[in-house]
This record gives structure tokens, C-alpha cells and sequence, in this order.
């Protein structure tokens, strides 16, 4: 079978920033969208005119990190061992023909929209566990931000804002993060039943010939 695409774009993704550019491409649906803002609307209100104990919200910070670093990591380690599996079982000629069909709404190949959306789960649980680990290491009391905070004139105003920005940011991540889990099982669940499609369409091929 003739494919009717460069095989150098197989590969032209160098780096996880390459597949990221790539994946901004693929929106997220409506009700993600509704949800991401509810939640950033209601933690806002909460940090920026409910709550006016800090330690409060910064106690609820590092909490929340810890939380969210041990679900990020043991969640992507499930998710990568199950997408090597999946990618193990999958069937070269019928993604190499995905490659060659262009998705109208992304105008991505297929196939690159099929994985963009798995990378750009596991891209963003790296980010957040990157993100969450920061907080853990260096947002104690005493530690490196508080002490980094202090050499720089009137900290303090500045000190409250960034803890009340990272208490909206990090609640937010908590359901982006979920919802971002529900991407990734449907785009299984759509992957699989175009497997069997195109088992279906290769098995009659044959019959009728």
C-alpha cells in the first residue's frame, strides 16, 4: 500500500514543547470550559473577598500540593503503563493510514490528533507535578520563597497575592486534572472502536474479493 504523506512528518515533533504547540490545536469541549471557570470563578470570590486569614489559604496551598503531587504522579503511572500497552497492541498499517486522513477541524493528521490528545494529558500531569513539587520544596514556612520574599521591599503585599493566586491555580488543577482523565478515557474508548472499524472494513475487503 502507497501512503500519500512525508514520512519525515512522522517525526517532525522533537521535544514534548513541539507536541504541546501542536496540541493547542484541539480544543476542549464546552462543558470543560464551564467547569475550569466555575471553579476558578468560586475560589477566587473565596481567596480575594470571603477568606481574609492567610495562613488559612496558604495552610490549604501546601496541603493541596501534597495531595495533588501524590495523585499527578501515581495517576500518570498508571496512564503511561496503559498507554504502552495500547500503543503496543495498535495496528501499524492502520495508523500509518490514519496519518495519511486529516482531521477538518484540526486539520491535523488523524493520527497525530488521536495522540496529541494522550500527550497533552501526560504533559500537563508532568506540569502539575512539577508545579506541586515546587510548592512542596520551597513554600514552607521559612523556606526559600518566604526568605526570597523578604529582600524585596514591601514582600508582604506581594507574599498575599501570590498565596491567594496559588490557591486559586492550584484548586483549579485539581479538576483540570480530572477532567483531562475523562479526556483520555473516551479518546480509548473512540481509538478502540475505530480499531474494530477497521478490522470490519479489512475483513469484508477480503470477502468480497
Amino acid at each position: 500500500m502507497e501512503y500519500e504523506f512525508d514520512e519525515n512528518s512522522l517525526t517532525s515533533e522533537k521535544s514534548l514543547w513541539d507536541i504541546y504547540i501542536q496540541s493547542r490545536k484541539i480544543s476542549s469541549s464546552k462543558l470543560q470550559n464551564l467547569l475550569v471557570f466555575l471553579v476558578i470563578t468560586i475560589l477566587f470570590l473565596n481567596a480575594f473577598y470571603l477568606e481574609s486569614n492567610i495562613s488559612i489559604l496558604l495552610e490549604n496551598v501546601r496541603s493541596w500540593a501534597e495531595i495533588g503531587f501524590n495523585f499527578a504522579i501515581t495517576t500518570l503511572g498508571f496512564l503511561i503503563a496503559g498507554f504502552t500497552i495500547f500503543a503496543t497492541l495498535s495496528k501499524p498499517d492502520m495508523m500509518l493510514a490514519m496519518m495519511g486522513h486529516i482531521n477538518e477541524k484540526t486539520q491535523l493528521p488523524t493520527l497525530k490528533y488521536n495522540f496529541f490528545v494522550f500527550m497533552r494529558v501526560f504533559i500537563f500531569y508532568i506540569f502539575f507535578s512539577v508545579f506541586y513539587l515546587f510548592i512542596v520544596l520551597f513554600g514552607l514556612g521559612d523556606g526559600a520563597l518566604s526568605n526570597l520574599f523578604k529582600l524585596i521591599p514591601e514582600y508582604y503585599l506581594l507574599k498575599i497575592t501570590i498565596i491567594k493566586l496559588s490557591y486559586v491555580f492550584v484548586g483549579t488543577s485539581f479538576i483540570y486534572l480530572v477532567l483531562l482523565l475523562k479526556s483520555f478515557i473516551f479518546n480509548i474508548y473512540a481509538i478502540v472502536m475505530n480499531f474494530l472499524r477497521w478490522e470490519y472494513r479489512v475483513i469484508n475487503s477480503q470477502d468480497n474479493k
